[in-house]
């Protein structure tokens, strides 16, 4: 029989109690000792109902016992009951069911804790979650009571994880699920649904505007009332979203009819924005503002406009009624709509008569009217002296003066004199009345000086308050006239044709009138030519002049001035005599004129020169049209390195030059130079910035600051990226006077070339598997953390154990304008950007495999950038590679070199300079630059990069180094990269450059070296510059009219036919060797290397005779150092430094003597340049050949070149 039972609830329960005999008593016991009695069978044994079976108390188990007896026998068995729960019922919390790509969304499931059944709790997914996507937690192991969760996170959400997710409550005795569906949205989703009418009308005091907003993600939203925020008052307004729906309710308490306007609902995301508005009007009987409560008062036959402002709703219509004796109604003389709610009506009259006016305005709501009093005044303010500011008076003069009064304000007017006494009560005052004035008439009859003085009007009020004004009048005694001027008769000598004009002053009171006569008849004013004015001066002098025409015999007379003064007069005469020229007169005046126009041609013809030549080497410099640009003649079969002094100038991009402060010299070429500075406001959210300054020296030849302002102008252009040194601002107010300042950003930590070497003790080599390739002394307390910024990247390590802030001082090397480290000789028009940092006594930072990844990969995006844009790089290197701050590099000197390559000038410099070692084949052959050209460049890069800065092709001479690439020699693996990398430095070192992978492939197969979040995040640094290059979208994109430079599209025929003259651009003898791999394009010999059709012309870099004092078996033209091997220093980076063997490096070339000056024979036509020429890997290829043995008028045989390509 059985042990445990496991019933279930509302079924039968079988006890197997069977005795072996028949007369054995069976008996049921619970666990209490009573008996149950049921229905038994001794076959099959108790049959009772579950439910029988109560829930234990504290236990899971309960027992029941079998009792057997017979003859003296008793035993007992007991059976245990099981009692297992139902699986609890799982809750589900899961936010929003809808979801987005790329989100990352968590789904809770909770459960009750049950202490007597154990509940597995888990989850069933949609088909296309995998574990992989997809994070669990849960506290079923740890909880011993209350709640159980199962949660699920997934990260980076796809549609595969869009469906029904269940979560599942599972014990012996079942299981209960619950699901939860999430909607994938293939885009952001922001829809608003009108719920409320779009126009309402209310008479009510509550109003209510209801939108359905379905969002997601979760919108914000707010109102605006007319296109204005919503003013903040929460008793008024309120703003809130339905729990459990969508509707979004604006709730408007005690509508008023201001209320009335357009309430707009503006709900937005971080993906969409969106709008809905309503036209809410409120109705109401009209209301007046018809101004302050005060009457209206205008001066007699004024024009008068009259204001009646209105609010309602309907819209109410609005009448003028204007009534004294009669009423008259007025329309309105304009009407003003402000709103749907407000009006302003306008009435103008014409004020003639007082009385009331009133504004009446109605609606279908009501009628509502405002009155003012109008009333009309013959004076300002109602009240004062007539023409009071004329108070001077001559004695004997016949004097009146009007005060007045208005009628409606005024009950008397009286005059009070100098004493104070009351004057009404004389003669001299008489009073009147108009209709709309008193007036109180002051008569004084030939006043006297005795009367002068200050005489009052007072007005008395209705509220018997008085008001009062003052004129002082001032007498003054009678003065005979004098004419002061001229103060005696004149004789005028003029000459024939001249103009004069006549001035006459006189003085007396009162004041004397002036007249002017000819030869006593009256002269009429403006009349056959002659003009006279007077002007008074002050009460008693005044002032005349007359204008006569130009002289001729008929205005030849005597003139005659006359001042009246009341009967009394005064004169004076004016003899006008005509003076005749002489001969020697007119010839003096011709020879004077003459000689004056003499200088004014001298002067325009030395302008004109001077501007034609200002313009002429305006144009040499390529800075004639540098504002403006030549748009029009851009040529899109040319790239714009041939064609950049046509672009335009954007002004936005010119800085003030007060405004920058110079600070230390980074770098200098023979004509160019870059300075640190400190640019005040050239980024809003900076006070200063610290920049780069970019400028051609004032001795420098005109390609120099051409090549600058075509630079200039590209990066103007061209937009930004990260990798990129992007340009500023520029300083071009003085381009005309070859002064141009170039404003870059500016990277802290120099060029990457110099930086790898000062690192090469510090490297760590996490790529290859040989431990002794490691370079140098490792500080082991450094720790390097990938996918940090600021202070914590792996730039910094400020902030790791035992290791300070890492920096390095290059700013004071003593090294000439040509030279950077390990004396490389630069070209005359790099500027060598150095480093501005130092170490301070302290450790550098670790450098790393992983940085010259993440740098390969920057400049592969930088490039790609550079190719989007159709701009050529010409001399991509390590040298032209800067380092800035949190481990970014940015590219520099882009669309400079070609530019420089091609230009005449430059191309009959002695020792000019070509980066061969960095150069294509294609470069070198037949002179094609391209795209693809800069692929070749950037497998040199990566070679740079994981040999950290060792010189390419160490043991090939640059004279041979075409002919070592035509066999198909490539560069060895570099010490420090894997067998994936070199593969990548191969296929970019492909002698068809058709078969070279792109800048964009070189990005991801770079790319695919790097983790993911390291990878991303220097993706992501770009977002910041892509934002910027869409804010300036619209604009003219000049950069996309021109052809891009691609091999395809150099070598394709067109059906252009240039002819341009073939000049050699590689030398066949060089004569200098230099270390960083450019070779002099001077040609030495007459041979033309370009013509494709002298097919037994042989390219051939043969160097010049060794100086017969260098050993015969030394190894081309590797030539050691001018120092002897013992004082050199030591290069701790190369690998014979751990191996404890003297360099390789060193014992390629026989040693030369200390007082050794020069290499090779000095030319004797060019013996000037003979200084420097001892170098150490000539890499570099200077040619010093004598200009005028050079090829003249060899005719090209190459036909449809790009013009400039062949010259």
């Amino acid at each position: 029989m059985r042990e445990v039972i496991i019933p279930r609830k509302q079924c039968k329960v079988v006890i197997e109690c069977r005795p072996t005999t028949p007369d054995i008593e069976v008996t049921l016991m619970s666990d209490f000792a009573e008996p149950i009695y049921q229905q038994y069978s001794p076959k099959i044994g108790f049959v009772i109902d579950s439910d029988m079976l109560s829930e234990p108390l504290g236990s899971n188990m309960i027992y029941r016992i079998c009792e057997f007896q017979g003859r003296n026998v008793r035993h007992e068995k007991e059976v245990y009951f099981q009692h297992v729960r139902v699986p609890p019922e799982p809750k589900i919390i899961g936010g929003d069911v809808r979801f987005l790509a790329g989100e990352t969304f968590t789904i809770n499931c909770t459960v009750e804790y049950q202490p007597d059944s154990l509940v597995n709790l888990f989850w069933r997914f949609p088909p296309g979650v995998t574990n992989g996507s997809r994070t669990e937690t849960s506290n079923a192991n740890e909880v011993m009571g209350g709640i159980v969760y199962r949660n699920i996170t997934v990260r980076n959400a796809t549609s595969e994880h869009g469906g029904t997710y269940y979560c599942v409550s599972q014990n012996n005795c079942g299981e209960k699920a619950k699901s939860y569906t999430k909607t994938y949205l293939a885009e952001p989703q922001l829809k608003l649904k009108q719920i409320s009418s779009k126009v309402m009308e209310y008479k009510i005091k509550t109003v209510k505007i209801t939108t359905e907003v379905r969002d997601y993600p979760k919108a914000d939203y707010y109102f605006l009332l007319n296109n204005r925020p919503l003013p903040d008052n929460r008793t008024k307004y309120d703003l809130k979203r339905t729990p459990g729906s969508y509707d979004v309710s604006l709730t408007i308490r005690n509508t008023k009819v201001n209320d009335t306007g357009i309430y707009t609902l503006v709900a937005f995301n971080d993906h969409l924005r969106r709008n809905v508005s309503y036209d809410i009007r409120i109705k109401a009987k009209p209301e007046i503002d018809f101004g302050p409560l005060k009457d209206k008062t205008y001066m007699e036959n004024v024009k008068a406009s009259l204001r009646c402002t209105v609010t309602g709703y309907p819209l109410p219509d609005v009448t003028w009624i204007f009534s004294n004796t009669e009423e008259h109604v007025h329309p309105s003389t304009r009407i003003v709509q402000e709103s749907a709610y407000n009006v302003t009506a306008y009435l103008d009259i014409s004020v003639h008569a007082s009385g009331n006016i009133t504004c009446k305005a109605n609606n279908s709501i009501g009628t509502s009217t405002e009155t003012r009093r109008l009333h009309v005044f013959e004076i300002p303010e109602g009240f004062g002296i007539k023409d009071a500011e004329n108070s001077w008076f001559s004695q004997n003069q016949d004097v009146t003066i009007t005060c007045i009064a208005s009628v409606y304000y005024y009950q008397s007017v009286t005059w009070l004199g100098p004493d104070f006494e009351d004057m009404n009560e004389t003669d001299s005052v008489e009073i009147l009345m108009s209709p709309f004035s008193r007036i109180a008439r002051l008569r004084l009859p030939r006043i006297s000086v005795n009367q002068s003085g200050e005489y009052v009007c007072r007005g008395k009020k209705f509220d018997n308050t008085f008001s009062m004004e003052t004129i002082n009048i001032s007498v003054a005694a009678l003065l005979l006239p004098e004419i002061t001027e001229p103060t005696a008769d004149v004789t005028q000598e003029v000459y024939r044709f001249q103009r004069i004009q006549l001035n006459c002053q006189a003085e007396g009171v009162p004041p004397p009138v002036l007249k002017w006569y000819k030869d006593d008849v009256p002269i009429v004013n403006d009349t056959d030519g002659r003009v006279f004015f007077t002007n008074v001066i002050n009460r008693t002098i005044v002032n005349s002049t007359l204008k006569l025409p130009p002289m001729t015999d008929d205005y030849k007379a005597t003139y005659e001035c006359l001042a009246d003064s009341d009967g009394n007069q005064a004169k004076r005469i004016y003899n006008t005599v005509i003076n005749e020229a002489t001969y020697t007169t007119y010839l003096s005046v011709i020879i004077v004129i003459i000689f004056v126009l003499i200088l004014v041609v001298l002067y325009l013809t030395w302008k004109v020169r001077k501007e034609k030549q200002f313009r002429r080497e305006l144009a040499a410099a390529g800075l004639l049209y540098f504002k403006e640009g030549v748009t029009k003649s851009l040529n899109p079969d040319l790239g714009i390195d041939e064609q950049a002094e046509l672009l335009p100038y954007d002004e936005k991009f010119e800085f003030p030059r007060d405004k920058l402060i110079f600070g230390k010299q980074l770098g200098a070429g023979a004509f160019g130079v870059v300075y640190k500075a400190e640019a005040r406001g050239i980024i809003n959210a900076e006070e200063t910035t610290e920049v780069a300054v970019k400028m051609v020296k004032k001795t420098a030849d005109n390609m120099y600051i051409k090549a600058l302002a075509s630079e200039l102008k590209i990066m103007v252009h061209m937009g930004k990226h990260i990798n990129i040194v992007n340009l500023l601002g520029a300083c071009t107010k003085n381009v005309g006077k070859r002064e141009l300042i170039v404003i870059v950003e500016y990277c802290k930590f120099g060029n990457i070339h110099n930086y790898m070497q000062r690192h090469r003790e510090v490297f760590i080599d996490q790529l290859t598997d040989n431990k002794e390739k490691n370079v140098g002394r490792v500080n082991r307390g450094f720790s390097c953390s990938s996918g940090s910024t600021g202070a914590q990247s792996d730039y910094f390590a400020s902030s790791t154990q035992d290791t300070d802030h890492t920096c390095l001082n290059t700013a004071n090397t003593n090294r000439s304008a040509r030279k950077v480290s390990e004396g490389y000789v630069q070209p005359e028009w790099r500027t060598n950007y150095e480093s501005d940092y130092s170490f301070d006594g302290r450790n550098p930072r670790p450098l790393t495999s992983r940085d010259l990844l993440v740098w390969a990969f920057q400049i592969a995006r930088g490039m790609e950038y550079l190719a989007s844009r159709k701009v050529l790089h010409g001399d991509l290197a390590a040298r032209n590679v800067l380092l800035a701050e949190d481990n970014i590099v940015k590219i520099c000197d882009f669309g400079l070199a070609r530019s420089i390559y091609k230009n005449d000038e430059y191309q009959k410099k002695e020792n000019s300079l070509l980066p061969v070692k960095w150069l294509a084949i294609e470069c070198m052959t037949d002179r094609i630059f391209s795209t693809q050209s800069d692929v070749w460049s950037f497998g040199i890069v990566l070679w740079e990069l994981f040999s950290l800065a060792k010189t390419p092709y160490p043991n090939v001479s640059p004279p041979n180094l075409l002919q070592w690439l035509s066999d198909g020699n490539r560069l060895a693996k570099p010490v420090y990269a894997d067998g994936r990398l070199y593969d990548v430095m191969m296929r970019c070192w492909e002698q068809k450059p058709t078969s070279r992978p792109t800048f964009s492939q070189l990005q991801e197969m770079i790319g695919g070296f790097l983790e993911d979040n390291v990878r991303n995040h220097y993706v992501d640094l770009n977002s910041a510059y892509m934002e910027m290059n869409v804010g300036a979208a619209g604009q003219e994109d000049y950069l996309d009219m021109v052809c891009a430079p691609d091999y395809n599209n150099l070598v394709t025929p067109s059906p252009h036919h240039y002819v341009n003259d073939s000049r050699s651009f590689f030398p066949n003898t060089p004569t200098q060797i230099d270390e960083e791999g450019y070779l002099q394009m001077s040609p030495a010999t007459k041979q033309n290397i370009f013509s494709p059709r002298t097919q037994d012309t042989k390219f051939d870099f043969d160097a010049r005779k060794f100086n017969p004092r260098v050993s015969e078996g030394s190894c081309g033209s590797e030539l050691t150092p001018m120092l002897t091997l013992n004082n050199l220093p030591a290069r701790s980076g190369s690998e014979s430094d751990h191996e404890g063997n003297v360099s390789p490096y060193l014992n390629m070339c026989p040693r030369i003597d200390e007082e050794t000056d020069d290499v090779f024979e000095t030319n004797q036509n060019n013996a000037k340049n003979a200084q420097n020429t001892a170098v150490t890997n000539p890499t570099y290829i200077t040619l010093d050949v004598d200009i005028e043995k050079k090829p003249k008028d060899i005719i090209n045989s190459y036909i449809n070149v790009p013009n400039g390509l062949v010259k």
